[in-house]
């Protein structure tokens, strides 16, 4: 990969400006999803420019770490005050969309609770929805109350998929 598709890699970019890094290790950064799909919504992003999970070299020490990182970032969001993180999105959103999954967090009904459990996810591929090109791990919490019933938890990405 060439200096100008680094440059132009939003995730690099993001960490080269320390853009609202709410945690850091040697190998890997998080920053709060400021499209959420719940509140406290997390991405895990190597440093280094990888495309995919696939990319990590499986004896190298980006592993290890990222297995400490996970459950420091859990912590780090059941003690985060997530209206705050909100307010502070909404003051200059990225696009209208984002703006509105920012509103929507304000009321949902996880905002004021620590995570009941949380979806960790991989976007691998365009296929399975990657728009941006570098690896990220999402952390998503999940709240009791958050949808009816969720049987099925990340089988529901694809319609009909959780009802089993």
């Amino acid at each position: 990969m060439g200096d100008k598709e680094l440059d132009e890699c939003l995730f690099c970019k993001i960490y080269k400006e320390r853009i609202d890094v709410i945690y850091e290790a040697k190998y890997w950064y998080a920053r709060f999803d400021k499209f959420p799909k719940t509140p406290g919504h997390v991405e895990i992003i190597p440093k280094r420019h990888v495309v995919s999970l696939l990319d990590l070299d499986l004896r190298a020490p980006e592993w290890t770490e990222l297995y400490h990182i996970i459950p420091a970032v859990i912590k780090l969001i059941n003690k985060t005050d997530l209206k705050e993180v909100y307010r502070r999105f909404l003051k200059n959103p990225i696009k209208e969309s984002s703006r509105q999954m920012c509103e929507q967090m304000l009321t949902h009904v996880g905002i004021d609770k620590k995570m009941d459990g949380c979806i960790w996810g991989v976007n691998e591929g365009e296929a399975a929805g990657r728009t941006i090109h570098h690896l990220h791990i999402h952390i998503m919490p999940r709240y009791w109350g958050d949808e009816d019933n969720p049987r099925g938890g990340i089988r529901k990405a694809i319609p009909g998929g959780g009802d089993y």
